[in-house]
């Protein structure tokens, strides 16, 4: 019996084998010597070997199911090469791929890779990840997943993603991480924390979620089962993805909701045990942006959680990238100018105190210790007076003593809080609490030329105790600062510079690759200039314009808009006969003169003044009495952009000449002094523009129905405000409104009236000057009481 036995289980272990050897032979030959194409079956899924890698344009090509795939690079190609940007044999750190889509690959992507990934350049590398088919001129290293579209949510070509990852470079990274195009990773920071987290185990790091509330107990979570979002950012340990990786053809064959972020965390947890990181900590390191629509940091880039932040999600616009990205720059620059200062502090104080430096000898201001008394005046007139700060500032420089507190003010007290709020909490952990900022009591704010600007603040404050025994207070508290001016720096213009200077077009794609070269600065402007008599005012207009653009041949077009009814036949013929001589010198082709009938209309001149240019044309809405030279028609070339920008320069509008010169024997006044005496900068005027003809049309044009003096450019101004294009406003010191005694027609409507009548009484002269002129006046000074 026991011999019957034996042969019994030899027979049955002989059976085992001849199975287990058929079938393995038969797969061996299902994929050797079958081709794919006729197989319907799951044999040939493209998880296994179909993904195509695109070098900006090229493709992988694939010589076998197992070997892993090898790069053919065409010599057309003008992309990014894989090869060199990530060699196989390197050991970096960690390794981005961003999940992205065809219609994103020359915004987002383009925008992500020229900004976040440099900030770990050297440690991690960057590649991005579309659908089949997907190519880009631009040089971004791109992998095109074959089998996959644009869908949303992107399931299967999130997991795909893993699988090249794993299946490419999982012996050359220690972490790997799932990222979206819009979403800000800032790399310094992501190794700096990575690198204090074990590698060998699986860790799959992210912000938990659970899901909304109306999908809790319908994504097939147990009861302790969460996964990681993956707007934020997911991160992977190369542990995690050498358990993951082999196994993603499974997890796409059993998907169980739409979400993809919920199956790439059952797959993990699948297949490692571990779910997404508890940690409440990691709600804040990897930040979701609830607070802003489209996620754009406009207003809480400053803030505590989104500077301590890994990754801001979510940024929709390209713009937003460069903007957070030059804000981090400029971060980082101010904690060098810092340190800067302490290592100076401390050199002047070892010189000092090795004897070195003595007494009678001048220390450098950035070697000095901050202090408010640095500055020491010599007489009563040398005292530099303080501004008081609240909800608005009041300051005797202005000559309405209260205003509200600028933007530029505004965000130097920003950064003046954070930084003494960072210094409060440095080291706030050992310590066991922390100090948030609340409010500004009141301040006191001052700026001396030479050493710097001083705060003192009185600092509405929380309070928050987490050892021991918890407590959160409310405190103030007094802060004394010194903002120490940097060294001066000498940089060269870019519009005077060499023509040899490279500008790179990757540094962003708003900046003008064509300063200092052709291109913008041969654009054609057409000034448009309304016209109503005013003869000697024209003829001195005529004089700048001759010696500006027509004597050096500037690309220029002037177009003069003639209004019959409002002068004398004189005046017509004297005005067309200063056009016709500047016509006969110069060729009439750049000096149009048209005719308009009925009353003058500031609108209507205008409107009529583009009606024969193209759309693409550079329109310079200007006035008879401005003066200008040829640095203005740069910054009108450089500050105007289609589609994007319109420039509304604010101009030095002069003083009545005969109030500023009454009490002088000379009035030669220059037009380039800008002294407060002789005049002031029109910030509420919005006469003088320059955009492009197509952009004035798409907000709605002029209103050509308003007749008379004003409103028409408050009317225009308004509709650029409320359409999409940005104004830009900024000081030109090079236009300047020369003086004219102001006419107010008594039959204009009461708004255009009032307008007149405000622009009337600010021209006459200075509050200073007018002042000084009713103090001179006895009948008011001497007034005695009861006399009216």
């Amino acid at each position: 019996m026991g011999k019957k036995n034996g042969l019994r289980r030899h027979h049955f272990a002989g059976i085992v084998l001849g199975l287990c050897f058929g079938i393995i032979l038969s797969s061996w030959c299902r994929h050797k010597i079958l081709p794919c194409a006729p197989l319907a079956g799951k044999c040939c899924r493209t998880i296994h070997v179909n993904y195509h890698v695109n070098i900006a344009v090229d493709h992988l090509e694939f010589h076998n199911n197992h070997a892993l795939p090898e790069v053919v690079v065409k010599k057309s190609n003008k992309g990014l090469d894989l090869n060199s940007y990530i060699n196989k044999y390197d050991k970096n750190f960690l390794l981005i791929g961003v999940i992205t889509a065809k219609k994103y690959l020359d915004t987002r992507a383009v925008a992500a890779f020229n900004t976040w990934t440099n900030s770990c350049s050297g440690t991690c590398k960057v590649i991005f990840f579309s659908s089949e088919g997907s190519t880009t001129e631009k040089e971004i290293p791109l992998v095109s997943l074959d089998g996959t579209d644009d869908s949303y949510p992107p399931q299967r070509k999130s997991l795909l993603m893993l699988k090249y990852m794993h299946d490419n470079y999982i012996n050359n990274f220690e972490w790997f991480m799932r990222a979206d195009d819009d979403v800000f990773v800032k790399g310094d920071k992501i190794e700096k924390f990575l690198r204090s987290v074990n590698s060998s185990v699986p860790h799959f790091i992210g912000q938990a979620g659970l899901g909304k509330k109306e999908e809790i107990g319908k994504l097939f979570l147990n009861r302790h089962e969460n996964f990681c979002m993956g707007g934020p950012g997911i991160l992977f340990s190369h542990t995690t993805l050498r358990h993951v990786g082999p196994h993603v053809h499974s997890c796409i064959d059993n998907l169980l909701t739409t979400h993809e972020d919920v199956e790439v965390g059952r797959c993990v947890r699948r297949y490692t045990g571990s779910s997404c990181t508890w940690a409440f900590e990691m709600q804040s390191l990897f930040y979701q942006n609830y607070k802003e629509e489209k996620g754009s940091f406009k207003t809480t880039l400053k803030d505590k959680s989104v500077r301590k932040a890994l990754t801001l999600h979510s940024i929709k616009d390209p713009q937003h990238q460069y903007r957070i990205q030059n804000y981090l720059h400029s971060s980082h620059i101010q904690d060098l100018h810092q340190k800067e200062l302490y290592l100076q502090r401390e050199i002047t104080q070892i010189e000092q105190n090795l004897g070195i430096l003595k007494p009678t000898d001048s220390i450098t201001r950035q070697g000095m210790m901050p202090s408010l008394t640095k500055y020491k005046p010599k007489v009563r007139d040398e005292v530099l007076t303080w501004d008081f700060l609240s909800k608005s500032m009041m300051s005797h420089h202005n000559l309405n003593p209260k205003r509200g507190i600028n933007k530029p003010l505004k965000h130097a007290l920003e950064d003046n809080i954070n930084q003494v709020l960072q210094i409060m909490n440095k080291n706030a952990r050992q310590k066991g609490r922390t100090i948030d900022y609340k409010d500004l009591w009141y301040g006191y704010r001052r700026v001396s030329p030479l050493y710097g600007a001083d705060y003192i603040l009185d600092l509405l404050l929380t309070y928050r105790k987490h050892k021991g025994r918890k407590m959160t207070v409310p405190v103030r508290r007094h802060a004394y600062l010194h903002q120490t001016f940097g060294e001066v720096e000498f940089i060269e213009d870019p519009s005077t510079a060499s023509s040899n200077i490279e500008h790179k077009e990757s540094n962003s794609p708003f900046t003008f690759s064509s300063l200092g070269k052709g291109g913008k600065s041969s654009e054609i402007i057409h000034f448009i200039l309304p016209l109503a008599g005013k003869v000697p005012v024209f003829k001195r207009f005529m004089q700048n314009y001759e010696e500006v653009c027509l004597k050096t041949k500037e690309a220029t077009q002037l177009h003069i808009v003639v209004f019959n009814s409002e002068s004398d036949s004189s005046s017509i013929k004297s005005l067309i006969s200063i056009v016709g001589q500047y016509q006969k010198r110069y060729g009439g082709a750049d000096i149009e003169v048209i005719y308009a009938d009925g009353p003058f209309a500031r609108a209507r001149a205008l409107d009529l003044g583009m009606s024969q240019l193209n759309e693409d044309s550079l329109l310079f809405f200007i006035d008879v009495d401005i003066l200008f030279d040829t640095d203005a028609l740069l910054r009108i070339r450089f500050n105007t952009i289609k589609d994007i920008q319109v420039y509304y320069p604010i101009v030095f509008s002069q003083y009545d000449p005969s109030l500023i010169c009454s009490n002088s024997n000379s009035c030669d006044i220059k037009w380039t002094n800008f002294t407060s005496d002789l005049g002031y900068w029109r910030s509420f005027g919005y006469g003088i523009v320059s955009t492009y003809k197509q952009d004035l049309i798409s907000v709605g044009g002029l209103d050509t129905s308003i007749k008379g003096w004003g409103k028409e450019d408050v009317d225009l101004y308004t509709k650029f405000v409320e359409s999409n294009l940005t104004l830009y406003r900024s000081i030109d010191p090079r236009l300047v409104h020369a003086f004219h005694q102001v006419i107010c027609d008594a039959k204009l409507n009461d708004a255009q009236y009032q307008m007149c009548i405000g622009s009337k009484a600010s021209s006459f002269g200075s509050q200073w000057q007018l002042s000084n002129i009713v103090y001179s006046l006895p009948n008011i000074l001497d007034k005695k009481d009861g006399r009216r």
